[in-house]
């Protein structure tokens, strides 16, 4: 206050108009408090403001303020003397009573202490634990992290601050954390890979480490048990994200007691309740709503629908109460709780459909599914989430499919053949789902696998009964396009399916899945002579496609894959003709020799796969941002007549807006071969976008000689008949 008072004045005197009278009347308050009030005097008023019950924010901003300066003040001694004080405050059972209020007590005091200078060494164990309970992650992780760089040989440091991120969800920060702390550099890599994703490129990683340390590798025998320990999790987060339950099974139970979640989980995946009501009683899990959660599995499965539904209860309270204790929901870390609200959501759905077919049984009258099925099939994961998320939902919805299918296949007569197969249809429909989200998130294996469960459920259906046939069938074939070696396995499936049943743009498609199968399997055997694809193979795949386009013209993917291997020809072609040798050693080599390519050959490619692109532009406008300037550099690259040919026969159903990005592309060619069709398009834009083609068009008539050319011959295109289909390029149908 003195300070203040004493400054005032010369403030006052640099200040004029107005605002000096107010500066003036402030100084003169400051210096009389500073003549007349005491510390007491001026203290009160803000005790009473701090004790206020809505002024808990200012009551934390002050201690976190005083209390530092207080501790400067207090020797060494006298800091050590007060710190088990300190631990019993920080633990004392009353802070419980305002854990879920922000701020509260406990995140005051982790505030005030993180300030402290030195701060003093609270325990790693409490600091988790005091995060974890008293929502205090802000002020937690800062001393975690200051006791890993000041402590960095103590492991219980790193153990905290990993549990602390993997509590948020900050997957990124606890791989850090694990990294720094890892001795070996094989346990770095493998970390990364399940960062990046690559699953099962991480899971050969962990296991390679785990068998040369069994082996007992002098680099690896002395690795400390909490790295081992980090091994082993890898393997198992690698298992559950690659959907292999069996391996993670035979792993559970032949150590049942290191991991008595991940037996609990697999025992009722596979059904064995018997297994799961025994581990009730022998194992407790870190978190009270998965066992509620399991322990509503195994009430439904029985038919306790009244235990199901308290055990359901109980769980939707745990699981509030771990929402209450994370920080505000802008963090990965509720992903788990809401995915777990789903599925108690789905639990309580599954007990009124219970409670449906147990009426229905008894009247025997059919039961009305239909609306929770529906909600079902749209209320699904999100197609990014982890396996482990859509494993947990669709393995409990087939063990409800598959009772839905038992009850109905009682109740439907031999009118409604249809309804008996009700439940099948259904889990067909969501694992095909599974397998499609699976493939998408590059984990074909995953998606192989899922596909073979399917196919031994189905194996007793008729075709005709299996609206999902196509995607099951496209889903295998794509997962072996992924899978490097598999090519041979998908074109398998697809010889072997009975497409009879299926419409002409499904078959299409699997006309185009062979020729990326054909194509790929070609590439792959050419990859070791350092080569292409032979002739014979390129013909093949150009066959598989040409009838996919001839079955169902309208497949925008089909021509634009065609287009890609003409364009791969071409380029083939162009690198092929070369200048000719100057001489041949002998008529031996002579006719070994391969014959000359010809420039028919090459234009013939290059409108073949102009033809295609342009095609491809006509059905689908999502590619055309790829496609255009392929085209535009075909039509530069290629002769004039075979540009002009090309351009003018397939341009005009493209959508205009397709060329706006590459108007002096154009304008340039209305000196070329191509000029007139260019001409005529350029007109269709200036038409339909005149703002956009302007300045294009002056920067083009100001450049060099451009006011001056001759403009092109006027070209307009031909109409073709109204019912004439989508033509496929000659060379194609020869």
């Amino acid at each position: 206050v003195e300070r203040a008072g004493a400054a005032s004045p010369d403030a006052g005197a640099r200040v004029g108009g107005p605002a000096a009278a107010v500066v003036a009347d402030v100084s003169s308050f400051l210096s009389d408090c500073a003549r007349r009030l005491s510390l007491g005097e001026l203290l009160a008023p803000l005790a009473e403001l701090i004790h206020d019950p809505t002024a808990g924010s200012l009551a934390y901003d002050v201690w976190v303020a005083l209390f530092p300066q207080a501790w400067r003040q207090l020797s060494s001694d006298e800091q050590l003397s007060h710190f088990k004080s300190l631990l019993s405050t920080l633990q004392r059972p009353s802070n419980l009573k305002y854990a879920h209020a922000t701020p509260n007590a406990v995140q005051g005091w982790l505030a005030a202490l993180g300030a402290c200078s030195p701060a003093p060494k609270l325990p790693a164990a409490l600091l988790r634990y005091l995060a974890s309970r008293f929502g205090a992650w802000h002020v937690a992780m800062p001393l975690l992290e200051a006791g890993v760089a000041l402590h960095p040989t103590e492991t219980q440091w790193y153990d905290a601050l990993a549990d602390v991120h993997s509590a948020l969800g900050d997957a990124d920060a606890r791989a850090a954390v694990c990294q720094q702390r890892a001795l070996h550099d094989e346990t770095r890599r493998a970390l990364a890979l399940g960062r990046y994703g690559a699953w099962q490129a991480a899971q050969d990683a962990y296991a390679e480490c785990m068998n040369r340390w069994q082996a007992g590798e002098i680099v690896l025998v002395n690795t400390p048990q909490a790295e081992l320990a980090l091994w082993e999790e890898g393997i198992v987060s690698s298992a559950k994200a690659l959907n292999q339950w069996e391996l993670l099974s035979e792993y559970a139970k032949a150590w049942p007691g290191s991991q008595p979640a991940l037996l609990m989980e697999c025992a009722w995946k596979s059904a064995d309740w018997d297994r799961l009501r025994d581990l009730f009683g022998k194992a407790n899990l870190r978190s009270q709503a998965s066992l509620k959660m399991l322990q509503t599995y195994a009430a439904i499965h029985d038919g306790k629908l009244g235990e199901a539904e308290a055990r359901c209860n109980e769980g939707i309270q745990h699981a509030l109460a771990q929402w209450c204790a994370l920080p505000p929901p802008a963090l990965p870390s509720h992903t788990p709780l809401l995915q777990m609200f789903q599925q108690f959501q789905e639990l309580q759905e599954s007990a009124q459909m219970l409670v449906e077919l147990n009426a229905a049984q008894r009247n025997n009258q059919l039961p009305d599914l239909n609306s929770i099925l529906l909600t079902w099939r749209e209320r699904l994961p999100n197609a990014w989430e982890a396996l482990p998320a859509w494993n947990d939902l669709v393995s409990w919805r087939n063990h409800m499919f598959s009772h839905i299918n038992n009850v109905l296949g009682r109740l439907a007569g031999p009118d409604n053949p249809a309804l008996a197969t009700k439940g099948y249809q259904e889990l067909l429909w969501t694992v095909v789902r599974f397998a499609h989200v699976a493939r998408r998130q590059q984990l074909p294996q995953a998606c192989i696998s899922i596909i073979a469960k399917v196919q031994t459920v189905s194996a007793g259906l008729a075709s005709t009964d299996m609206d999902d046939a196509f995607s099951k069938l496209r889903e295998q074939a794509r997962a072996c396009l992924q899978l490097p070696g598999s090519g041979k396995q998908g074109l398998q499936a697809l010889l072997a399916a009975d497409v009879t049943h299926m419409g002409s743009a499904q078959r299409a498609e699997l006309f185009v899945i062979k020729g990326e199968l054909l194509l790929a399997m070609a590439d792959a055997g050419a990859a070791g002579t350092g080569g292409g694809p032979s002739p014979a193979e390129e013909e093949a795949v150009s066959t598989a496609f040409a009838t996919a386009v001839s079955i169902y013209p309208d497949l925008p993917r089909g021509w634009l894959l065609w287009g890609f291997l003409y364009d791969s020809t071409y380029r083939n072609l162009l690198a092929a003709k070369g200048p000719a040798p100057m001489e041949v050693d002998s008529p031996a080599a002579l006719a070994d020799a391969a014959p000359p390519v010809t420039s028919a050959q090459v234009a013939a490619a290059a409108e073949r796969a102009l033809t295609c692109y342009l095609l491809s532009l006509q059905l689908c406008a999502a590619k055309g941002a790829s496609i255009v300037p392929r085209v535009l550099t075909l039509l530069d690259a290629v002769a004039g007549p075979v540009a002009a040919r090309a351009l003018g026969d397939n341009a005009e159903g493209i959508p205009l807006w397709h060329w706006l990005p590459w108007l002096p592309q154009l304008l340039r060619g209305l000196r070329k071969g191509w000029g007139p069709q260019a001409q005529h398009l350029l007109t269709r834009i200036a038409e339909a976008y005149p703002q956009p083609l302007y300045y294009p068009l002056r920067a083009y008539l100001a450049s060099s000689g451009a006011g001056t050319a001759s403009p092109p011959d006027l070209w307009k295109p031909v109409l073709k008949p109204a019912a004439a289909p989508a033509a496929v390029p000659a060379a194609a149908a020869a």
